[in-house]
Formats: structure tokens, sequence, C-alpha cells
């Protein structure tokens, strides 16, 4: 059975996004899990100019005497950057208080620097962990140009993402947020891997039937990967115990799940999926990008094996380049060893960056 330990939602002061915490709520109550409600400031200082964005918001509260490489301009922002810090800090406290009488463990982190990957860093760090997530679909222009945190976590993160669509309809604080029903396209072995273990342990959470959706489009692309595929499935799902049925429409694989989505609206879509990236990604983009725009349910796309491992070693890439970029001696207790600087990054940016009090180790940021 699959454990959810973590469950990450990152939150930004609008309602909208705040309408992924019901479905973490939910989440939580069926496996046990901890929230971690995660808010970061601004990549880049307000009024920040000429290519200063390197410095991001570290310098904080000193002085131009204290920062003779950067302009005073820089040290402003900063100012401004601690006074959203306690903004946000304040933003964090008022959402835990209100969830206090669920009963559940809610964290928070508070961070600064890009959203998309230090979640998906801290995600990584925690075992069985996912990312519940607000996520309005952007213009294909403008998702490259100008991406939204949902955008870049779709291209960045390692593990798991629950996409909430924006459906006005839906009354979170009022109605059943538990799905009627969990569909699951059929695809390659690779994605059913991903998939089937989330899906087998929502269904048998909630007493709910599968739905294994076949688009016959796809299996006559390649009928021996997925004969296989349905082989395997089946088989999966008669060990399980759970009710299930399987859906075949003569449709693309969108379409067909389109078509489902509409006979039972309240259903939960639950994908393995390459989350492809890059440019290509605005001509051929997955099969979770493109249906994310379609429904109004929410969406659970599970990364694939053959994804991870280099989402990782990018991930691990993007960390190094950017502490180097960094000015050290507003970023790095002063204190710390010059040798340790080039080793355990990403512990020194959790201790950096963690601006909540008290981190998880149970020591104060030296930084706040």
């Amino acid at each position: 059975p699959v454990e959810i330990e973590s469950l990450f939602v990152p939150l930004d002061g609008s309602e909208w996004h705040e309408r992924a915490i019901s479905y973490a709520v939910l989440m939580s109550k069926w496996f046990g899990s901890t929230i971690d409600l995660f808010f970061s400031l601004a990549d880049v200082p307000p009024l920040t100019r000429h290519g200063e964005w390197r410095q991001r918001a570290h310098l904080s509260l000193q002085t131009p005497a204290e920062t003779p490489n950067h302009s005073e301009s820089i040290v402003n922002n900063g100012a401004i950057h601690e006074f959203g810090k306690i903004l946000a800090s304040d933003y964090l406290n008022e959402i835990t208080s209100r969830m206090k009488h669920l009963g559940i463990d809610v964290e928070t982190d508070l961070s600064a620097g890009s959203p998309a990957h230090i979640l998906s860093h801290k995600a990584q760090q925690h075992d069985n962990s996912i990312i519940v997530m607000y996520a309005r679909p952007q213009h294909r222009l403008y998702r490259y140009v100008r991406k939204k945190m949902a955008e870049e976590l779709l291209s960045v993160a390692t593990v798991p993402l629950l996409m909430i669509n924006d459906d006005p309809e839906v009354d979170i604080h009022n109605e059943n947020l538990e799905p009627t029903s969990v569909i699951v396209p059929l695809r390659i072995r690779s994605a059913m891997d991903a998939s089937l273990p989330y899906a087998i342990n929502i269904a048998q959470k909630t007493g709910v039937g599968i739905r294994i959706l076949e688009s016959n489009v796809e299996y006559r692309r390649n009928r021996k990967l997925f004969d296989l595929s349905r082989e395997f499935t089946l088989t999966a799902l008669d060990a399980s115990g759970v009710d299930y049925r399987i859906l075949a429409y003569d449709l693309g694989l969108t379409e067909s799940l389109n078509r489902a989505h509409r006979a039972s609206p309240n259903s939960w879509i639950v994908m393995g999926s390459r989350l492809r990236r890059g440019f290509s990604r605005q001509f051929l983009p997955s099969v979770a990008d493109n249906i994310r725009r379609e429904v109004s349910c929410p969406v659970f796309a599970v990364p694939q094996s053959e994804v991870i491992d280099d989402r990782k070693q990018k991930l691990h890439k993007w960390l190094v380049d950017w502490l180097a970029h960094q000015n050290p001696a507003s970023m790095i207790d002063p204190r710390t060893p010059t040798t340790s600087r080039a080793r355990n990054l990403e512990r020194q940016m959790a201790d950096v960056y963690a601006f909540d009090g008290p981190d998880r180790r149970g020591q104060t940021s030296d930084h706040d």
C-alpha cells in the first residue's frame, strides 16, 4: 500500500490557492499525513533593476556599507522583503489557526527564491510526499514566457501532483469532495506502475470503484505494449479487491478522458505522466497537461520512473547554480567553516530559506 506522509500545499495569499487546502485535509484524513503549508516570497525584490535579480532577497536590512558591491536600491528592497516576511508569517499563522479544530498536524514553510524549485526540493527530501496545488491553466504562450508556479512545478517536480482546477461550481466548504470513482487511463507499463498504487489506495480509502479507460486510438498505435499493460493492470486490480470496470472509447486519450469525466463529473483522474518540460512542451504537452485544461475535477499526475532521476539531477544542478549566484556573506552564517560551503548544499539551503522560526530540528535559524 502507498503511504503518504507529507502533503505540501503552496499558497500565495489568494482564496483560489486556499482551495487546495480542503483537498489536502481530505487526503490527510485518509492517510494520516502531515500538511505543510508553503509560502514563497517573490524571487526578485519588487524594485530591483539593472540585472540585480541575482542578489534576490537575502541582503535583508543590511546597510550599503556592509554590502559595498551592491547598490542602495537592493538594500532598500531587502527591507521590503523583510516586511513581506512578516506579512507572510502572519498569513500562515492565520491559516494554521483556522485548521486547529481539524486535529491534523500542520507545519509551515516560508521561503524565498524560485518557489517551484524550492518546493520541489523540500518535497523530495520527505519520503512519500505529494504536492496538492491549485493549478489554473495558462495559455501556451504565457506559460512559456511568464510561467506561474503551477506550470513550473509541472516542469521540475519529482513527486506526485494533485492539481485542483478553479471550478466556481464546486463549493469546497459545503460539498463532499470525495471522488465518486477513480478514472485511470490505460497507458504503457511505466505509466501504470506509477499511477495504479495511488489509484488503488484512494479507491480503498473511499470505497469507490476504479474505471480503467481505454482509448482505442492509442491502443491501435501499439497493440503489443498495451496488451501487456492491460494484463498487468487487471492482475493488480484483481489482487487489490477493488471494484473496477473498463471503459473503451473510439477517441484520442484526452477526448476519452473528457468524455468519462462528463459522465461522472465528481470523479478523480489518476495517471502516470512524463510531465514534459522545456520548449517542446508547448507543442507536445503531456496528456496530464492537456486534460487538466479540459476538466474541472482533480487530476493526480504521478511522474513516471524514467523522468524522476533526470529531474533530480537538474534540480540539484539548479540549487548549486543558484547558491553560487548569491552573496555568501548574507546567506551563510559567517561562523560556518568555508570548507563546508562546498558540501551539503541542500541542507544549507534548507537552513537559510526556512524562515518560519524554529526549524524541524528544533533549532532557531540565525537568519531570522
